[in-house]
Order: structure tokens, then C-alpha cells, then sequence
């Protein structure tokens, strides 16, 4: 007879949790920001041991490391609220900011913030919400009487025997179409990438528009609209952008008199 005893395995200790605080007022996920802006990264952590160890590490562009946290120590199952506050350095690149807490025993939790530095900021965008008359712009359905296309760098409403040339945005109503599909195109080489809708608030500059278009996904020549889309536009193809956010869709049917409205953000000259 064959005897065996199996000991009982010794159970994982526990680490601590460490979560990052979201709000408008904190970085609390991976972010592009201009060189020399101020943020504020805060975390909360929790243990049923006490946490001893808090450290915040920065590492640029992936070489150089830095630890940037108090050096107090720490003996406490709860940090409620630690706030850092930081400013991205002088020149583009990305600066990684690790947070760590830990027990007596060794036993850690880390997370960090990955903030793409996209250096200087160049000049602030030029925002236009309506024409010097306080009219809101639009683009029209191309069959109608009214104009069915826009020029962001002349910033008005385009007829149809105005040049292609200057055609940013067109309305993109086709012969196959029964009902206006609220879509565009352009005639003059520009194209499209969308956005998430917190784009309109976030980019502000030449830098943060030029990053937009860089890592907006795959460009388009053709794009169905609707409230609150937000597009980044390369200008006829020429790297100067413009930021657009459609404002309302209104289909009125049987009188083609349709138009999709909106307000943009472009690039001074």
C-alpha cells in the first residue's frame, strides 16, 4: 500500500489596489499634451495590510528615470487622495509616469500614464461658430437652390458654379439616392478622419490638431454625419487642418432644401 499526504498550498497574499481618479480636473489615462503644460495625476489606494512604500517614477522617452514621489514613509491601509502635480517638459517626446504602492512584505501594485509630449503648441486655433451676419454655417443638399458646399479656408457657403478648388466640404447626395443621406465629400483633394467628441475641447492648437490627424485612424474621402460628430479635415491635401463639429442634421423632405450645420476650428494662416 502506497500512502501520499498533500500539504496545503499557502495562498497568495493579497496586494494592494491602486486606482487612478478620472474628473476633468485629472490626467487619468494615457494623454496627448503641448511641452510645458501643467497637469495633475491623483490616485487613491487601498490594503488590508498596511501600505509602507509610495513611489512615482518618471521615465523620458523611455531612458531616463526619475523618481519624483515623496519621500515620506507610509503606514496606512488607505491613501484617500495623493495629488501630483506635474509639467511636461520643453521638447516633444514621452514621458511615462509609474505609480507604486507596496507592504512590508513586498507584495505591489503598479499602474501607469503614458503622456505623449507633442512639444510646442504653435498658435491656438481660430474657432468660428457663424458668418459675420451671425448666420450659423451650413452645407446644404447639393440638388437644392442653396449652397451645397463650404470653403473652411475662405469660411463661407459655396454654390455650385463657385471653383472645386475651394470646396473643403460638399454635400454628397448621389443620383442612386432617393432620400438626402446627410453625407460629404469634397471636390478639392480634402479629407476626413472622426474624431471622439471630446476633441472639440481638447485641441486648442497647431500641435494637438496636427497629433489629431497623425493618430486619427485611416483618412476618408466620404463620410455620413450626424449631431455631434466631430472630423478632423486635411485641407486639399496640403497638412494644414481644420476641426469640425456638426452642430444639427435637419432633413426636410420632398423640397431639397436640407442642410447639415456646423461650427470649425482652423489653422491661421
Amino acid at each position: 500500500m502506497f500512502f501520499s499526504s498533500c500539504g496545503s498550498e499557502k495562498a497568495p497574499e493579497p496586494k494592494p489596489v491602486l486606482n487612478f481618479i478620472g474628473g476633468a480636473d485629472f490626467v487619468s489615462s494615457d494623454v496627448d499634451l503641448t511641452a510645458n503644460t501643467a497637469f495633475q495625476i491623483a490616485i487613491t489606494a487601498s490594503h488590508v495590510e498596511n501600505i509602507t512604500s509610495f513611489r512615482i517614477i518618471r521615465s523620458l522617452d523611455g531612458s531616463v528615470d526619475e523618481d519624483v514621489s515623496d519621500t515620506a514613509e507610509y503606514k496606512t491601509k488607505v491613501i484617500s487622495e495623493y495629488i501630483y502635480m506635474g509639467t511636461t517638459g520643453p521638447d516633444a517626446g514621452t514621458e511615462i509616469y509609474t505609480f507604486i504602492v507596496a507592504d512590508k512584505n513586498g507584495n505591489s501594485t503598479t499602474k501607469a500614464i503614458t503622456i505623449r509630449n507633442l512639444g510646442d503648441p504653435g498658435r491656438n486655433l481660430e474657432t468660428l461658430t457663424e458668418d459675420n451676419e451671425g448666420n450659423s454655417f451650413r452645407v446644404f443638399n447639393f440638388r437644392g437652390p442653396n449652397e451645397g458646399a463650404f470653403g473652411i479656408t475662405v469660411g463661407s457657403p459655396l454654390f455650385q458654379s463657385f471653383p472645386n478648388s475651394e470646396k473643403d466640404i460638399q454635400d454628397s447626395i448621389s443620383e442612386a439616392d432617393t432620400d438626402w443621406p446627410a453625407r460629404w465629400t469634397s471636390r478639392n483633394g480634402t479629407t476626413f478622419k472622426k474624431l471622439s467628441d471630446d476633441a472639440w475641447n481638447t485641441v486648442t492648437n497647431d500641435a494637438t490638431i496636427a497629433a489629431a490627424w497623425e493618430f486619427g485612424g485611416t483618412a476618408q474621402t466620404t463620410v455620413s454625419v450626424a449631431e455631434g460628430d466631430v472630423y478632423v479635415l486635411n485641407l486639399a491635401g496640403s497638412d494644414v487642418y481644420s476641426l469640425v463639429r456638426v452642430v444639427d442634421v435637419v432633413s426636410t423632405p420632398s423640397d431639397n432644401l436640407d442642410y447639415v450645420e456646423f461650427e470649425f476650428k482652423r489653422q491661421l494662416k
